[in-house]
């Protein structure tokens, strides 16, 4: 019994062993990691110029910098809905190419 429990003692604690590299504790040390910056978040008031407009490459990519989002897909008025990503700018086209909605997700 009293092997038993000297075992699992020294089981538990060769367990707590430092198995790491050392840190120094001066201004030597490295920096603590950088955060992940928040997903960009879309405003698709902000893009209300372009609506009637005749969509070109340009006026799409001013319509994603003013709106804050990250990308920008154009879709016809009639096309099925995709997966929601706030940080997309979503343009409603006519088949001519007419802006005619503008929404985020």
């Amino acid at each position: 019994m009293y092997r038993a429990l000297l075992l699992l003692s020294l089981v538990i604690l060769g367990g707590c062993q430092f198995r790491g590299e050392p840190r120094p504790l001066s201004s030597e040390a490295r920096p603590p990691p950088a955060f992940v910056d928040a997903p960009a978040r879309c405003t698709a008031a902000r893009a209300r110029f372009g609506l009637g407009r005749r969509i070109t490459a340009p006026l799409l990519e001013e319509m994603r910098m003013r709106t804050g989002a990250r990308r920008a897909r154009l879709v016809l008025a009639t096309d099925p809905d995709t997966p929601f990503d706030a940080a997309r700018l979503i343009v409603d086209i006519e088949p001519n190419g007419r802006v005619v909605g503008i929404r985020c997700g």
